[in-house]
Parts: C-alpha cells; structure tokens; sequence
C-alpha cells in the first residue's frame, strides 16, 4: 500500500526509492490544488481590484512548484508519471493526494467566500506569523511533508543527474546539487505559507505574499500591511469580484469532452518533457484556459477528468 504523507512526516524516508515515491507524491498534491484555483480564476467577471491577478499568481507558482518537484525526482533517477487516469484525483473530496484530510470539501466551484475558506484550508501554515487560532494536536501540513523531503536530501546525499530531463528550465530551478534541491523545496514551503517571521514569498517584490495570505487578503475585503512591527488585515480594500455561476453538466455527451482531451493533451505534453526531454508548448495550456472558460461562461463546470 502505498505511503500517505502522515507516514512519510512521522517515519521519515528511509531510502532513494522511498524518496522518490515521496516526491511523485508531491507531484500529485501540487496538480489538486490546480483544478479548483483554476475554476474559481476562470469564474471571475467584474474585478474592479485585479483579483484575478491574485488567483493567477497563486496558479501559477503551484505549476512552478509542480515542475520543481518533477525536476528533483527526474534528477535522483525517478521518472515523473501525470498522464494516468490514477494522477488525476476526483471532485469534490475532503482528502488531498497522500491523505491530508480537509474539513471543508474541496470542489470546483465559482470563486466565493466559501471557496476562499477551502483554499486557505489547502494552504494552512506550520507556523503563524499572522495570528489565528492555533490547532490542538494538527494533523501532518503540506510544509511539514516537504520539510521530511528537504530533510531526506540532506541525510541521504543521493547523486544529482544534473543533466536529467526537466521541465521548464528556463524558469524551474535546475538541480544540479543536494543544496539546489533543499533551496528548491524551501521556495516551494515559503511560497505557500510563509516564513517564521513573515507572510512575505522569498522573492524580491515584498509587496507579494504567500499564497495563504494572498487568499485570506481577499477573503478579508483587505491588504496585508505591517503596523508597529505586527500584520493586519487594515490596509486597502479589496471587492470581491462578481462570477460566472456554473454547475455540472448531466448532458449526454458530456460537453466537457474537448476541454477533458485538452487536460489530457496537457498531461501527456509535461510527462514527455521528463520521459523524451521534450520541450513544453505553452500551447497546451492555452487550450485548456480557452476550453474551461468558455464552459464556465456557458454556466458548466469544467470537469477536469481524464479520457483515454
């Protein structure tokens, strides 16, 4: 049976192979987090404070963080597997990939308040540099399993193929060192939650935050601002914006069928990048934006599932 993140955070890993494992596992938890950031970007109609650039921000360093996994587990000797109906999970679901339990379902719905609170769940910190209530006994975070990744580097020391294929190399990290890799997974938990100290992304625009900060920032109605040495929801406002409403489509044939082939299409064209060394073509993502929003505007949920 395979490992669930509890095992890997409480075990450890014990090995390359085990490591591996590990890392397609990451693989996959970034991808389940895409379809409904997607959907709830997508959804957006009238945004008078460019919170689709926030969402899109958002999507786009989980396909940064995505690719960086890929690369790490293509340069220990592993081979990244997407195109497979098992990589593609199933909504709605209250289990992230390796079985993070989520109290609230997640689902792919328009962007909302609701929804909001659902992504804010996906990216909950370890650590609280803006104050909330704090968990007793949390369950294992999405930080503390890269954390248990970033901690099997530094003790097994496994070889770097420097020249393994990768994907995206202009913009995903290349590993060429056991320090390239724990830099890379560091960048991936601080883009999500933060640091210790700070909500603010290890990047040079300070005025970025990550990403649970940048969700509660919207969900608040206000900017994330520093006062007397604290962070509080007190700077300028934000509107939500109005939406798309769609639901699923019970239609025979279903009319998500183009857009299922494009998500297929755009599966097969990353794994070739780690399998043949093939480049991406951001074509592949294009078609899918183009096809998801044009059933959203239809009022038809895109269904985000694999056909062969």
């Amino acid at each position: 049976m395979p490992k669930l993140i509890a095992d890997f955070v409480s075990g450890g890993i014990s090995g390359v192979a085990d490591l591996q494992a590990a890392l397609q596992l990451a693989m996959q938890l970034e991808f389940a987090t895409i379809p409904p950031y997607l959907c709830a970007e997508w959804s957006i109609n009238d945004d008078p404070d460019d919170v689709t650039d926030i969402i899109h921000s958002v999507v786009m360093q989980e396909m940064f963080h995505f690719a960086i996994a890929g690369n790490l587990l293509s340069a220990i000797g592993g081979t990244p597997q997407v195109a497979n109906s098992a990589f593609v999970p199933a909504y709605p679901t209250n289990t992230l990939p390796g079985g993070i339990a989520q109290a609230l379902p997640i689902d792919l719905l328009p962007l909302s308040k609701d929804q909001l609170q659902v992504f804010m769940q996906i990216e909950k910190p370890e650590f609280e540099p803006v104050a909330h209530v704090a968990e007793v006994n949390p369950p294992a975070t999405i930080g503390a399993f890269y954390g248990t990744i970033s901690d099997a580097f530094t003790a097994l020391q496994p070889p770097i193929n420097a020249s393994a294929p990768a994907l995206l190399r202009g913009s995903a990290q290349r590993i060429n060192t056991v320090a390239d890799a724990i830099a890379a997974i560091e960048t991936i938990k601080e883009e999500g939650e933060g640091t210790t100290t700070s909500p603010e992304e290890p990047a040079t625009d300070s005025n970025s935050f990550s990403h649970f900060y940048l969700f509660e920032e919207v969900f608040k109605g206000n900017k994330l601002v520093q006062v007397g040495g604290t962070w509080q929801f007190t700077g300028p406002a934000i509107s939500m914006p109005t939406v798309f409403p769609f639901t699923r489509s019970a239609a025979v044939p279903s009319p998500s069928i183009a857009f299922n082939k494009a998500l297929v299409g755009l599966l097969q064209g990353l794994e070739a990048c780690w399998t043949a060394g093939q480049a991406f073509s951001a074509a592949a993502m294009f078609n899918l934006q183009a096809a998801g929003s044009n059933l959203i505007q239809q009022g038809i949920t895109p269904e985000f599932k694999w056909i062969d």
